[in-house]
């Protein structure tokens, strides 16, 4: 027999009596869909404090009291962007919207009731203390999303890359693409000598685009076509054999000049 003082035995993966909550999940439930709705509406009570101003603009614009219109106004105006800074979540909002609130409530005080100096001051610190009681940690405010990090910079081939794709998609053109493309890589390796080739890629590139594009439409080819491809084809060549020949020139300089400096030092 069970003593009155002696607890009742727990079975194994059975869960305390004071954990034993039917409602627990209810209640879940019921705040998260309380706090999902304060997030709604998080500072949207904030322009109702603002409602006895309406009338105020109002009774200022019959009156022409041009000082007591602008502080109804900007205590109608700044609760509004105090809202708008709340709702938007991120760090230190909560901060500012309450010096917005503030700023109201001092202007409205000194400038429309004209209460001095003083008490305007002590009714904004009000104001201040009151929203941050309100509204601090009431939502996780987070950092200001990262500016998107900007596309780089087009290369000086890049838009030559992209019409030899389009030319190299036409299997008649075959062979002067790849003489283009060996011109290209030739040019990646060695950026300085753009320049000399600059004029050739934009006439030659311009040129075979067309004749692809033609092509690709359903032209058919006139007889005269394989022999400037070829003609073509040999200028790519040459060229990269003007330009290696140039590298072989400015290589046999700077050996000569190295020679030369190491006799003056006397190391050679």
């Amino acid at each position: 027999m069970q003593r009155p003082d002696q607890r009742p035995e727990q079975r194994p993966n059975q869960l305390p009596v004071w954990q034993n909550d039917p409602w627990r999940g209810a209640r879940a439930k019921a705040e998260s869909t309380f706090s999902t709705f304060r997030n709604g509406t998080r500072g949207l009570l904030l322009p109702l404090f603002t409602w006895p101003l309406l009338f105020d603009v109002v009774v200022e614009v019959v009156r022409g009291n041009t000082r007591g219109l602008v502080a109804a106004g900007l205590g109608i105006l700044l609760p509004i962007l105090a809202v708008r800074t709340l709702r938007r979540g991120r760090r230190g909002d909560t901060r500012r919207a309450a010096m917005l609130v503030a700023a109201a409530t001092g202007i409205v005080a000194g400038m429309g009731a004209g209460t001095g100096v003083p008490i305007a001051l002590l009714l904004a610190a009000g104001a201040w203390l009151g929203t941050r009681l309100m509204y601090d940690g009431a939502q996780v405010e987070v950092d200001p999303p990262a500016p998107p990090v900007p596309p780089p910079p087009p290369g000086p081939l890049d838009e030559a890359r992209i019409r030899l794709a389009r030319i190299s998609a036409e299997p008649r053109m075959a062979g002067i693409a790849q003489a283009m493309d060996a011109v290209l890589d030739d040019l990646d390796a060695r950026p300085d000598r753009l320049p000399l080739a600059r004029r050739f890629l934009a006439v030659h590139l311009d040129g075979l685009d067309r004749i692809a594009q033609r092509l690709s439409a359903g032209a058919q080819p006139p007889a005269s076509l394989p022999q400037l491809l070829t003609d073509m084809q040999t200028a790519a060549d040459d060229l990269r054999a003007k330009l290696r020949a140039e590298e072989s020139v400015a290589l046999d300089i700077q050996v000569k000049v190295l020679a030369d400096r190491l006799r003056q030092e006397g190391y050679a």
